[in-house]
């Protein structure tokens, strides 16, 4: 079953054709070659994605494990939620939507949000892959507004992405459940201390969105190697990528492996 996605024109669901999806006002978007739909309408300010690169870079670093305990301890509250109806909003690349569908029942199903079509792209690809293509959906939409129907979502992941409170608590259903990841303090900070002259820490916020309440904190916190090819995707897929002058860079290029800590928080947030 896939999911229903919402017309971001008039509201009214969706429905398949041939190459296309069409609501009952006759709105029509086509579906890529890639397998997925673009729902997003004009902006007066373009918005942007993940580049290619990046996310190659983050397929190659996550297709490693070396985040499995984040998506394992995820995995522990979406099996006992039970969902039917998953969405993941900010999905990227598919990594955390399709490894975590693949541990849940077959009536469950997924639609991946983002507004990168190269990070959609690659999700569907990871979904068809992975033999899910018929219980998810990947459409580009903004995140400040969904095409889900209201209280139509019993699960919301929101792994390292912006957070619309009031769209989520619109889409979700009363009790549903946000699963939302942020990095701590000091994740990374290796990674920072082999760049930067001066690292800084992260700012979390471990609090729960507006219209929601919070139920528990997890703080994930474990160490890793990484080596080659995979240190250079590791820096390639964070935001220091962009924000690195070339001679810090090459102070990382010049290492052959490190040894870091990841530091999540799992913020389990329930809609009220």
């Amino acid at each position: 079953m896939k999911p229903t996605l919402q017309c971001p024109v008039c509201g009214e669901p969706l429905h398949p054709e041939v190459q296309s999806i069409r609501c009952g006002n006759r709105h029509s978007f086509d579906r890529s070659r890639y397998g997925y739909v673009n729902l997003l309408q004009k902006q007066k300010k373009k918005l942007r994605g993940d580049d290619a690169e990046m996310i190659r870079a983050r397929r190659a670093f996550l297709d490693s494990g070396a985040y499995l305990p984040l998506l394992e301890k995820a995995a522990e509250y979406a099996k006992a939620a039970h969902p039917v109806q998953i969405a993941d909003i900010g999905c990227g690349e598919g990594w955390y939507s399709c490894s975590l569908m693949k541990m849940l029942p077959e009536e469950t199903v997924l639609t991946g949000i983002d507004i990168s079509p190269d990070a959609l792209r690659y999700a569907a690809k990871r979904a068809e892959q992975c033999g899910l293509t018929a219980r998810t959906e990947w459409a580009a939409a903004s995140v400040s507004r969904l095409p889900f129907a209201k209280e139509s979502c019993d699960l919301i992941l929101n792994f390292f992405a912006p957070c619309e409170a009031g769209e989520f608590a619109r889409i979700l259903r009363q009790e549903g459940l946000l699963l939302r990841a942020v990095p701590l303090e000091r994740h990374l900070w290796e990674l920072k201390q082999a760049i930067y002259a001066e690292p800084y820490e992260n700012r979390p916020v471990l609090q729960a969105p507006e219209h929601f309440d919070l139920l528990d904190v997890k703080r994930i916190s474990y160490r890793f190697s990484v080596s080659g090819q995979q240190l250079r995707n590791l820096f390639a897929m964070t935001p220091y990528a962009h924000k690195t002058s070339p001679e810090d860079a090459a102070r990382l290029n010049a290492l052959d492996s490190l040894e870091i800590q990841a530091a999540f928080g799992l913020l389990i947030c329930r809609r009220r």
